[in-house]
């Protein structure tokens, strides 16, 4: 791996004031997110990271226009690579939503079945869905986890909604919401797991659109967050009962979208804030790594006017960046920070070493390699 140029991003600590709740304490603790190393990969192309093997230094890539997975070592080299038609027997199908590693084998979780391969992409075994897909389809984000419970190996899903037949616009469906599903690798079985949390404000009489988790699986436990809302979760997979446990996180400022009536729409015409959504979450080294955009109320939102798409999210990226919260303990978080602007964290593996998206749309040219960098999260 190449070595790259430290780069230290101080805190802001004045310009932001937090509310934690009564149960929150405020950190004095600055962090800072550091370069320290990164992987160029010699391939032409659009890659996303999909999944990293951290004892083998392998990393798992996706060309969404190429439709095609890649396997590259820790120097970039391309190891071997996946590109078989969609309708192909021993294919994941149109669309890889997302792949982890278990052990030598790979395993890519596709719209309505589970593929396992070995690390040539030589086809193992295949697990068919037992449940019709409903929801937004998402890839190339870390839906597939590892869960290790009672020493069994079991992965922990997001697969884009409830396993529950109802609409979201429809009181059973939050009823009868599971967040998560546990596969067993060797049946394929897909159990429902998690419901909503009483707090939750999913399950305070409105409904709501693309309720998207962001999670981390630690051995039999699971954290995770939804993309809008303002509470960190964490089950306990090896308690029957009582299992899930919700704080509040003491964002300086998080605008929540009202959601709607039951029976009834989303109102995309009337002009209203724009809402806060929390992008990722991490578990770096006992700590947890909290990206997220407040929003824009109505009053200090811009105009369009005649900018650009590029000027536009410019000035977007500037009125409403990203920040970050580090959650150190139980109810105890750092004050909030400014991320940066030429990479994106994407990734955690199991070394605990945080991996970044580099933003080639800032450079001045069109790189020679594909590069992600790796990057640390240092106390100051």
């Amino acid at each position: 791996m190449k070595k790259t140029i430290l780069l230290q991003l101080c805190l802001i600590t004045c310009l932001f004031s937090c509310r934690p709740s009564d149960d929150d304490t405020a950190s004095d603790t600055s962090y800072a997110l550091e370069i320290v190393d990164s992987v160029q990969v010699d391939f032409l192309g659009n890659l996303q990271l999909y999944a990293v093997h951290a004892t083998r230094d392998l990393f798992l890539f996706h060309e969404f226009r190429q439709k095609k997975l890649i396997l590259t070592n820790q120097n970039g080299k391309v190891l071997s690579s996946f590109d078989q038609p969609a309708d192909s027997p021993i294919s994941y199908g149109n669309t890889a939503c997302a792949a982890t590693f278990v052990g030598d084998s790979i395993v890519v979780m596709g719209k309505q079945k589970l593929v396992i391969y070995d690390l040539n992409f030589d086809f193992i075994k295949s697990h068919q869905k037992p449940y019709a897909g409903q929801g937004m389809t998402y890839s190339g984000y870390d839906h597939l986890q590892k869960a290790n419970i009672a020493g069994e190996t079991n992965l922990v899903a997001f697969t884009g909604g409830a396993q529950y037949p109802a609409f979201t616009n429809e009181e059973a469906y939050y009823n009868h919401f599971n967040t998560f599903d546990l596969i067993n690798l060797d049946s394929g079985g897909y159990v429902p797991i998690t419901p909503l949390h009483p707090k939750s404000r999913y399950k305070q009489g409105k409904a709501f659109n693309f309720i998207r988790p962001m999670f981390q699986v630690d051995e039999d436990r699971v954290h995770f967050i939804f993309a809008t809302d303002t509470l960190f979760h964490t089950h306990d997979l090896s308690k029957a009962k009582n299992g899930l446990t919700v704080e509040g996180i003491p964002f300086d400022d998080f605008i929540l979208n009202p959601g709607y009536p039951f029976g009834g729409s989303e109102d995309y015409d009337t002009p209203k804030p724009k809402k806060g959504e929390i992008e990722s979450y991490f578990k770096v080294n006992e700590k947890d790594l909290i990206l997220y955009r407040s929003g824009l109320s109505l009053e200090n939102a811009p105009t369009r006017g005649t900018a650009s798409r590029e000027e536009w999210n410019e000035i977007n990226a500037r009125l409403n960046p990203l920040k970050f919260l580090v959650r150190e303990a139980e109810g105890i978080y750092s004050e909030v920070g400014l991320c940066p602007t030429n990479f994106t964290p994407t990734h955690v593996d199991g070394k605990n070493q945080l991996w970044a998206r580099q933003h080639v749309e800032l450079l001045d040219q069109e790189p020679e390699f594909y590069t992600i960098y790796q990057v640390a999260l240092v106390p100051q």
